[in-house]
C-alpha cells in the first residue's frame, strides 16, 4: 500500500484488495499532510477488516440490500430519498468496500453538500448514518464512521405561511374543484400532504366530527395513529364529495389519484401564477393553518396536539405569531 500524486494533482492511495487486484483509491486531497492522515486512517480500517472479519460488501451493492430494506419499513419519499442521497456518496466516492471508508472522506463528501445547504447537509447526515448504523448490525462494520461527525448547526428559520389575502389570491386562480377541495381542506386540517392524498371514506367519521390516521393507506411520519378533528369547512367539502365519490379515495383528480410529485407542481405553479413568494409549497397549507388559528388566539398545546407534534418544543417554531402574549407579559411591570 502507498501514495502517488497523479496529474490532476490529487494523492491516491494503491492497495491490494481481498481477492489480491490492485486498487486505488483518491485522498480526495492535493495536500500530502492530509494524504498521509487519510492513509493511515485507511490503513487502520483493513486491519481492523481482517482481525474482526467483518463482512465484505461494496457501497453499490449495500445501496442495493439497503433500499429492498427500505422500501419494506419507510415510506416511499424517505427510499427516494435515500437513494439519491446514496447516488451522491457513489459518485463522490466511488464504489469501495463499506469497511475502507474513512471519516476524513465522508467528513469532505458532507462539507460539500454544506456549501450547497446546511439542511442538505444535515438532512444527508441523518439519512446515511442510519443506514450505516443497519451495516454494523449486519456484520458489514465494525463501527458506523458517520458516528464520528457532529451535527451541523442549523440557522433558525420561521415557517412560512399564507396571509388571508395571499391565500384567496391563490384560490382565485384555481379552476379545478378537485384541486381546490384539496387545499382549502388542507389549511383547515394541516394535514400532510401524503395523508390527504391517501385518504379514505372508511377513515372519516361525519358524525363525531373527525378522521383516524390509521397507518393502513398511509403511515404517518411518526408511524403512531392519530385523530384529525374536522372543522365545518373541512366537513362541508366532505360532504359534498361523498355525494358525487368514485372510489375509496376521498381526493381524486380527473377520475384518478393524485401523486405527490404531480401535486407539488402542479402547486408550484399556481404559486407563480398567483404572483405569490416561489418559497411557498404544498407543505404551506398545513403551516398556514395552525399559524391562522395562533393569530385568531387559539392555544399553542391545542396546535402542537393538531399537528401531532411528540413535543410541545417543536411546536415553538410558531411562537413569533404571537408576540402580543409577550407583550401583555411586560406590561405587568407598568403597574
Amino acid at each position: 500500500m502507498f501514495l502517488s500524486k497523479l496529474n490532476n494533482g490529487n494523492w491516491y492511495i494503491y492497495y491490494n484488495n481481498s481477492t489480491g487486484k490492485r486498487k486505488k483509491i483518491s485522498t480526495k486531497t492535493k495536500f500530502k499532510r492530509e494524504a498521509l492522515q487519510f492513509l493511515s486512517e485507511f490503513e487502520s480500517n483493513i486491519k481492523r477488516q481482517k482481525e474482526l472479519k467483518v463482512i465484505p460488501i461494496d457501497l453499490i451493492s449495500f445501496k442495493n440490500s439497503y433500499l429492498k430494506h427500505s422500501e419494506a419499513v419507510h415510506r416511499p419519499k424517505t427510499t427516494k430519498a435515500l437513494k439519491t442521497i446514496f447516488e451522491s456518496l457513489i459518485s463522490f466516492c466511488g464504489n469501495p468496500y463499506l469497511s475502507t471508508l474513512t471519516t476524513i472522506e465522508l467528513k469532505k463528501f458532507l462539507e460539500q453538500k454544506y456549501l450547497v445547504s446546511p439542511y442538505t447537509a444535515q438532512k444527508y447526515l441523518a439519512f446515511i448514518r442510519s443506514a450505516f448504523n443497519d451495516a454494523v448490525k449486519d456484520g458489514y462494520l465494525e463501527q458506523n464512521p458517520f458516528n464520528k461527525i457532529d451535527n451541523f448547526r442549523l440557522p433558525e428559520q420561521q415557517p412560512l405561511f399564507f396571509s388571508e389575502n395571499e391565500f384567496q389570491s391563490l384560490l382565485s386562480i384555481i379552476e379545478d374543484k378537485d384541486l381546490k377541495d384539496l387545499i382549502i381542506f388542507g389549511v383547515n386540517t394541516s394535514m400532510r400532504q401524503m395523508e390527504m392524498l391517501t385518504l379514505k371514506w372508511n377513515q372519516i367519521n361525519f358524525k363525531e366530527r373527525f378522521l383516524t390516521l390509521d397507518n393502513i393507506s398511509n403511515i404517518t411520519k411518526s408511524g403512531k395513529i392519530g385523530t384529525v378533528p374536522l372543522n365545518l369547512t373541512a366537513l362541508q367539502i366532505l360532504t359534498e364529495r361523498e355525494r358525487t365519490k368514485i372510489n375509496d379515495n376521498v381526493f381524486n383528480y380527473k377520475g384518478k389519484s393524485i401523486g405527490q410529485d404531480f401535486m407539488s407542481k402542479k402547486f408550484k405553479k399556481f404559486v407563480i401564477k398567483a404572483k405569490l413568494n416561489k418559497k411557498y409549497k404544498f407543505h404551506t397549507l398545513r403551516h398556514t393553518g395552525v399559524s391562522w388559528i395562533l393569530q385568531r388566539g387559539g392555544s399553542m398545546l391545542n396546535v402542537s396536539k393538531i399537528l401531532r407534534h411528540s413535543d410541545i418544543k417543536v411546536t415553538q417554531i410558531y411562537s413569533h405569531i404571537r408576540p402580543e402574549d409577550l407583550l401583555k407579559s411586560v406590561e405587568l411591570l407598568d403597574n
